[in-house]
């Protein structure tokens, strides 16, 4: 099978871009237009496959799609987004055009975000704040890339009867503390053993305290990830370690905040 060669946008380009970006609000057009405009800008592999400028139009305007269910471009709350998310994920996880190392690429994303989807990322982030440049470029904070990384980590297999449970359940901040944690994300045995700890303590305590409790559990497992690698405990040891690590943090939690709420 060919690889599907994705195009690609560099550093400079995306400042480039949004530079131009700062003077007009983003908007819809035409992905072909869009590959005319910024053709100077984009690169690809030279060899070992197949360009595929295609798969990248397809790629965003299903995720056009998926936004426009969701709400876009009129609706833009907390539940429009969180919807965005989790459907996106769930699309992007199982696309077999991203089954390929061209979707480990940061300039993969950069270009399908900054040149293909923008009106989508800044209905998405609104803020206008430094951080939104890392919403186009590529990495754990690209709009897309995130989703794509949550979707391939979080799923549990094809034949498991709660297959996406963990990214319809899993919070934003949770996902946050896994995904944007290098020691962390990077490790998709370690991730995927943290979220199931998050679901199975939501389960008990309520997803109230959980965010605490997450940030707490998380600190305390890369602590231990720096004195022994994880990676190489077996899946049960793993998760019994996980899961301890949040009962500790529960406890932690819960003896902080109550004598607060008796004062």
């Amino acid at each position: 099978m060919r690889v599907p060669l994705l195009p690609r946008l560099k550093a400079h380009g995306v400042a480039t871009i949004l530079e131009k970006l700062k003077s007009e609000t983003p908007s819809p057009k035409d992905s072909i237009d869009q590959l005319k405009e910024y053709s100077a800008l984009k690169t690809s592999a030279s060899s070992g496959g197949t360009r595929a400028d295609t798969v990248a139009i397809e790629i965003a305007a299903e995720l056009r799609r998926i936004a426009q269910r969701a709400g876009f471009p009129t609706s833009n709350n907390q539940a429009a987004r969180a919807q965005f998310d989790q459907d996106a994920a769930l699309y992007l996880g199982q696309l077999k055009d991203l089954q390929t190392g061209e979707a480990l690429r940061d300039d993969v994303w950069a270009f399908i975000t900054t040149v293909l989807a923008p009106d989508i990322v800044a209905w998405r982030f609104t803020d206008k704040n430094r951080d939104r440049t890392a919403r186009f470029a590529g990495g754990v904070r690209n709009s897309f890339q995130r989703l794509w990384v949550r979707g391939t980590i979080l799923d549990r297999g094809e034949c498991h009867e709660h297959r996406w449970e963990l990214i319809k359940q899993l919070t934003e901040d949770a996902m946050v503390q896994i995904f944007e944690r290098a020691s962390i994300g990077g490790n998709p045995t370690l991730a995927i053993a943290i979220a199931e700890g998050w679901l199975s303590t939501a389960g008990k305590i309520g997803r109230g305290p959980m965010e605490g409790v997450m940030r707490s559990a998380t600190k305390i497992l890369r602590v231990k990830n720096q004195i022994i690698d994880l990676g190489y405990l077996t899946p049960e040891e793993l998760k019994d370690l996980v899961l301890n690590t949040f009962e500790t943090a529960t406890h932690t939690f819960i003896k902080t905040v109550e004598p607060k709420n008796r004062t």
